[in-house]
């Protein structure tokens, strides 16, 4: 199973052709078996191909989390092209310069987003192919494209066998998540068959993951979370349930539902599990089915942590670290109890065992227990690159520095080896941080701020929180004689960045605070935000 392909092959032969593969909604009413799952798949795989799609190509999915969705993300794997996700909910100027970025040459998208194509294809015009729709909407939506529409065709079911497509082989490309980027333009992390399959076979094996197994899908595909629970569920020929945008934030809801599903496990950030604790009844209504509940994405706030571990004591918890540059690199079982006098964050793990981690400080010398560094990893797990920028690869993606044959990376996490050989987590070497799961650079937040024309400069703040990680707060410079509302600000974030990057608040100042070397006082606009003296 060296690539993705080969290890959806495996999965299927394990799975009767009738049996559910994908489903969605309250009561599983979305669903694929794996004959539909597969037969849909390689008519999209088909419709590629005729498009003139090669290996190698991207192709974009611009659709909801749906069964669908997965047919579309199996069928560009199977015509041996990379799938780039494109979230619906992010204004589409950040979708469409992701898509410029990597030179999509297809879209792949369904009869819900066909009124937000004309914006979408604006100065651009890849190949077209409709998935879960009808003849006549295909048509309707073509007529309000630009004067120069693409080639579009239908995706239709499909019974070729998967030995007359093209087989990818593992050094081909298979996905590709844009993150945050420091520079203001997301970046594209690319990883290959080969780091996708290492690290779902690792899954598989080190957790047991048997054909009966019913996994949740609750991150959005263009985030990292989604490799594991997608291709872990597909690869050992199981079930996955997908958890909608809007239901996965409904703490209660998921609270009664996972029961109703037969979830047995679990995978999200925590802090939709501290919700499910506070609000959701978790810890009297239980979790049903659940055997197995990762988290990542984000620290775990020790005390809500703890009411988790006493609320579920029978199931096995455990915290995946990793950016996605490595899909997961470390991991940690979390004990059977947590003691009350227990108050610093919960460790981070040791290396996965296909992969190899070590600690490095600043002259580049491996650290001794107890002493803080910075995290390096390598194996089979790592992505190739980012995308159309080698600069950003070579700065992170090195040849081993302990001399040692291969490539490492630089993760940037700041580290201490713990007495016990795993690691505790300290904090980020840079301005990225996590919020609500997600890893923000703050200078693209920033850079969408600057670009407001009434703005001179712009700084955004990381406050702690110990339910979201960090809440963004920005402070702006206005341009002489012009003075921008806050509110006027939000919104022009919220047209250009995902919800999860628009600043909660954001202050006007008449100047920003400037250290003796002139640069800004970060650390004074910090304090303001902290202690509570901004606006």
């Amino acid at each position: 199973m060296s690539t993705l392909v080969e290890l959806i092959e495996t999965g299927a032969s394990r799975a009767p052709a009738d049996k559910v593969a994908v489903r969605a909604g309250e009561h599983g009413e979305r669903a694929l078996a794996w004959g539909e799952l597969l037969r849909g798949a390689r008519g999209i795989a088909t419709r590629l191909r005729d498009a003139g799609v090669e290996r190698g190509d991207r192709v974009g999915i611009w659709m909801d989390k749906s069964p669908a969705a997965v047919q579309a993300i199996v069928g560009t794997l199977l015509a041996g092209a990379a799938y780039v996700p494109l979230d619906p909910r992010s204004p589409w100027r950040r979708s469409r310069s992701i898509a410029q970025d990597c030179g999509m040459r297809a879209l792949v998208t369904d009869e819900g987003h066909l009124g937000t194509l004309a914006e979408l294809l604006e100065g651009w015009a890849p190949r077209l192919v409709l998935a879960d729709a009808k003849p006549d909407a295909l048509a309707g939506a073509l007529e309000r494209l630009p004067s120069a529409p693409p080639q579009a065709t239908l995706a239709e079911a499909c019974a070729t066998p998967p030995g007359e497509l093209p087989r990818p082989a593992p050094d081909d490309l298979a996905y590709i998540l844009y993150t945050s980027g420091s520079t203001g333009t997301p970046k594209g992390v690319v990883h290959t068959h080969a780091s996708g399959s290492a690290f779902t076979r690792w899954v598989l094996d080190r957790f047991a993951i048997v054909e009966n197994d019913v996994f949740s899908s609750h991150a959005p595909f263009h985030f990292d979370l989604s490799i594991l629970d997608l291709y872990a569920a597909l690869g050992a020929g199981a079930t996955v349930h997908l958890i909608g945008s809007t239901e996965a934030m409904l703490a209660a809801y998921l609270v009664r539902q996972v029961p109703a599903w037969g979830i047995t496990v679990w995978y999200s950030v925590p802090s939709i599990l501290v919700a499910m604790l506070d609000s959701g009844g978790l810890e009297t209504k239980g979790f049903g089915n659940v055997r197995l509940l990762f988290f990542a994405g984000e620290v775990f706030p020790t005390p809500q942590l703890r009411r988790l571990r006493r609320a579920l004591p029978e199931v096995a918890l455990f915290n995946l670290f990793g950016p996605t540059e490595t899909n997961v690199c470390t991991y940690y079982e979390v004990p059977p109890t947590i003691p009350d006098e227990w108050t610093a964050p919960i460790s981070i793990g040791r290396a996965c065992e296909h992969m190899e981690t070590f600690v490095l400080d600043d002259d580049g010398h491996e650290v001794a227990p107890g002493v803080e560094g910075t995290l390096w990893a390598k194996g089979g797990n790592l992505m190739r690159g980012y995308w159309n920028d080698p600069e950003r690869t070579a700065a992170t993606l090195k040849p081993d520095p302990r001399g040692r044959p291969g490539l490492a990376y630089c993760t940037g996490d700041r580290v201490v080896v713990l007495p016990d050989g795993n690691y505790e987590f300290r904090g980020r070497r840079d301005h990225q941080v996590k919020t609500r799961g997600y890893r923000v650079e703050l200078g693209e937040v920033e850079s969408a701020l600057a670009a407001h024309p009434e703005v001179l400069e712009a700084v955004v703040v990381p406050v702690p929180d110990p339910r979201l990680g960090h809440r963004l707060m920005a402070s702006v410079q206005p341009r002489s004689g012009l003075q921008p509302t806050p509110a006027a600000l939000r919104t022009y974030c919220a047209q250009r960045l995902p919800i999860y990057m628009v600043p909660e608040k954001i202050e006007v100042l008449e100047a920003l605070p400037r250290t003796s070397t002139g640069k800004v006082d970060r650390q004074e606009l910090g304090k303001r935000w902290t202690t509570g003296g901004s606006a």
